[in-house]
């Protein structure tokens, strides 16, 4: 609205008028007489003019335009960058470009709403960040040209520093309103905590503020709702990271199916085979059948390894219709298959200080498989052990201080049938063994490389011995204390080369040992250990396909106790390479180990590496550490030297992008292999994990400023969302008075100025000219 007013000086009409008569009154006054009455009225109507501008002047004349307009004010736009706005929107498209386009046309709307809205645009995903703002229409609808140049590769979302971003930005400015737009799901995971409460807690929080400050929320859900249909999923979970077995074995893979929205339906589950060089092998085929919308089915699918190498087993469940994230479709294990046997069975009683020390001394080794079957008193024996002696099961047996009847004939039987395929069998020293223990006439009298006396035999069951018992003790057995001597070069004997004898002697003495009756005369019958004066206390030997060997002693662990275990590590490795056959695998070699095979990119599991010695000088000898991706680049990494008898490291594997690496350990010696671990690094985006939308929280976050306008809006509503945009500015007009006086701008002042001096110009020149000044 438009009117005309007049502001006089000092707000009085009456003033202006009756300084108008003056003025007048003055001028014809003060206007001289003249010859010529007609110069009288040029100099009249002349001071006259200027005094008619000064009393307009005076009276300022005003146009007032009165005017109803929003206060200028900032809307905020927040719109989510994270990693799941790259999932399906549940309308043929995905999230991303959905936003996109709800973003164009919104802007596009607010554009035209008003020119004192001013649009400020973020982006957020586990933080919140400014895009830019504008206020004129080209402006803000190019706004959403920064979204296009964004991307969606934010791994959280924190929808607490959405909201909180938003109030930031306005940066004092009074604030229309907020529009988030988003799908709603809270992936962030508080700093304290092992959830997401914290995160909603802090959203809810953001939304109260707004809702304090009578700022409307608007929010935009983007992305379907969790349902049976649109929830279809299928996992396989709980497999182990690696595998160490030995070709041909039997063995387990154990798993977990997790299936959500897929009832009845059958599931193909697939056992692969990569070799080293990329080659797939399918090997088996399971299917799973789950009942419910989500179930967890626990699968066990049995095994055979291959020939001896590096695998990746993989385990796979096939995509299912309508299943957006397959990345948990499967699993991946680490497979080494090593050669030939390895796997060892003790069979004695427990708590034996002698298997307790064999146990510690060859656990170290990750060709070494150990088994334990402790035999327990006398009641129940024989103790049944037909699993364990099956063929194939085991490739070497270790009969300690055990009486014969604690087997039984027809498992002795079983165990010469294995030794004749090719088993290895050692025979230990004691109390219980041998002729004393009843085998002299049972199935292992052929097997072993040593003579036995029957007559010796002493039933376990005596606590007191009769005098033939004691007597027959006193010939099985040698009084200590007894010195180890070499009685021949051997690989099993070899514990330095040519100081062998030496390192032989400087092992402490026997308490004692049994007494044998010789070595049977046969070909690759041995000699290998003996007293000074020449009393046998190791002999090997061959049986069929198998080899064998019979120590007199059982008190080994002495070693390690005064300082000695890696001579006690290294003997009774190379005794069990060489009843394998593998004496030649023998020697130095570098072990690396890492707790985690397979792990998500934000751990970092440590690594250790050790040299595995076997004897001589390795305090020269230094470890490093690297890690090499697919592509064959290599990275150093940072380790620490830990203190102790062989040089070894620790470190931590750092940060790595999802995929398949290789932990590499060089020995400084060239001679020392280097030694290898592959592992994995999977995906750790939670956004992929929970795919579905959570439009019912966005509008509870929404409805919390109900009160003053704020709700929640369909993609498909923008034209309503810019209308309700539209209608708050509407209800925050105030009125606005413009007034435009004369004489106050530049313009009108100028033309007062240019009148009232023009009048007075021309006055003083006409009495000048006339002679009457």
């Amino acid at each position: 609205m438009t009117h005309f007013a007049v502001e006089p000086l000092y707000g009085s009409v009456w003033l202006a008028m009756i300084a108008s008569v003056a003025v007048v009154a003055v001028i014809v006054w003060v206007t001289p007489p003249t010859d010529d009455p007609a110069k009288r009225k040029w100099l009249i109507v002349l001071r006259s003019v200027a005094a008619l501008v000064l009393l307009l002047a005076a009276t300022r004349p005003t146009l007032v335009r009165t005017d109803n307009r929003p206060a200028p004010a900032a809307l905020v736009i927040t719109v989510d960058t994270s990693r799941s706005m790259t999932l399906p929107d549940g309308d043929g498209g995905d999230r991303w470009t959905s936003q996109k386009d709800a973003l164009a046309r919104l802007l596009s709307g607010v554009a035209t709403v008003d020119e004192m809205l001013e649009v400020h645009l973020l982006n957020y995903d586990s933080v919140s960040n400014s895009l830019g703002q504008a206020q004129n229409q080209d402006s803000i609808r190019q706004l959403a040209d920064l979204i296009a140049k964004a991307e969606p590769v934010g791994d959280e979302t924190d929808l607490g520093r959405a909201v909180q971003g938003a109030i930031d930005s306005a940066a004092g400015k009074p604030l229309a309103g907020v529009v988030m737009f988003g799908d709603g799901t809270q992936t962030a995971i508080a700093d304290a905590g092992d959830n997401n409460i914290n995160q909603l807690a802090a959203a809810r929080r953001g939304a109260e503020v707004l809702q304090a400050l009578g700022v409307p929320l608007w929010t935009v859900p983007i992305g379907p709702p969790s349902t049976d249909a649109s929830a279809r999923d299928v996992a396989v979970t709980n497999l182990p990271d690696s595998f160490q077995l030995f070709a041909g074995n039997q063995f387990d893979v154990s798993l977990t199916v997790q299936a959500s929205g897929l009832a009845n339906r059958q599931i193909p589950v697939t056992v692969s085979w990569i070799a080293s060089d990329g080659t797939k092998t399918e090997a088996r085929t399971r299917q799973v059948d789950p009942r419910g919308a989500n179930e967890t089915i626990a699968m066990t699918i049995p095994m055979k390894a291959p020939a001896a190498g590096v695998y990746r087993l993989e385990v796979t469940a096939a995509a299912q219709e309508g299943e957006w994230v397959t990345g948990n479709n499967s699993q991946t294990a680490f497979v080494h298959v090593r050669e030939g046997g390895g796997r060892i069975l003790i069979l004695e009683g427990p708590g034996r200080p002698e298997q307790t020390a064999l146990r510690r001394s060859l656990g170290g080794f990750p060709d070494l498989e150990i088994s334990h079957a402790p035999i327990r008193g006398d009641r129940t024996w024989p103790v049944p052990l037909e699993s364990v002696l099956q063929p194939g099961a085991y490739d070497i047996f270790v009969i300690g201080d055990l009486d014969s009847s604690a087997i039984g004939a027809a498992q002795l039987k079983l165990i010469a049938d294995r030794v004749a395929a090719g088993a290895g069998l050692i025979t230990m020293g004691g109390f219980q063994t041998y002729g004393t223990g009843g085998y002299a006439d049972g199935p292992l009298a052929d097997v072993l490389p040593i003579k036995m006396d029957a007559s010796r035999r002493r039933q376990p069951t005596r606590s007191v011995l009769s005098p033939a018992e004691l007597d027959a003790r006193s010939k099985s057995q040698l009084p200590g204390p007894i010195k180890i001597e070499l009685a021949r070069d051997h690989p099993i004997v070899d514990l330095g080369g040519q100081n062998s004898a030496a390192v032989w002697s400087s092992l402490p003495e026997l308490s004692g040992a049994n007494r044998f009756v010789g070595p049977k005369v046969a070909t690759g019958v041995q000699v290998l250990l003996q007293t000074p004066d020449e009393q046998p206390l190791l002999v090997v030997g061959g049986y069929g396909k198998g080899r064998v060997a019979s120590l007199a002693i059982d008190e080994t662990y002495r070693w390690r106790r005064v300082g000695k275990a890696d001579v006690h590590q290294r003997f009774w490795r190379q005794l069990m390479l060489w009843l394998m056959s593998r004496e030649e695998t023998g020697g130095d070699s570098v072990i690396a180990e890492i707790d985690l095979r397979r792990f998500e990119s934000d751990q970092q599991p440590e690594f250790r590496a050790r040299l595995q010695s076997l004897g001589g000088e390795t305090s020269a000898i230094s470890l490093t550490a690297s890690v090499v991706d697919s592509g064959g680049k290599e990275t150093p990494l940072d380790v620490t030297a830990s203190a102790g008898d062989h040089p070894a490291i620790s470190g931590r594997i750092p940060k790595l992008e999802p995929g398949f690496y290789d932990l590499v350990v060089r020995c400084s010696d060239p001679t020392i292999q280097s030694d290898k671990v592959a592992f994995q690094v999977t995906e750790t985006s939670r956004e992929l994990a929970r795919p579905m939308a959570d439009p019912v929280y966005m509008k509870q976050l929404a409805d919390l400023t109900a009160r003053h306008g704020g709700a929640s809006f369909d993609p498909q509503q923008i034209d309503e969302l810019v209308e309700t945009i539209a209608q708050k500015r509407r209800s925050a007009e105030t009125p606005v008075i413009e007034k435009n006086r004369l004489g106050d701008g530049p313009k009108s002042g100028w033309l007062v100025f240019t009148l009232f001096a023009g009048a007075l110009s021309a006055e003083w020149f006409l009495r000048r000219r006339w002679g009457m000044a």
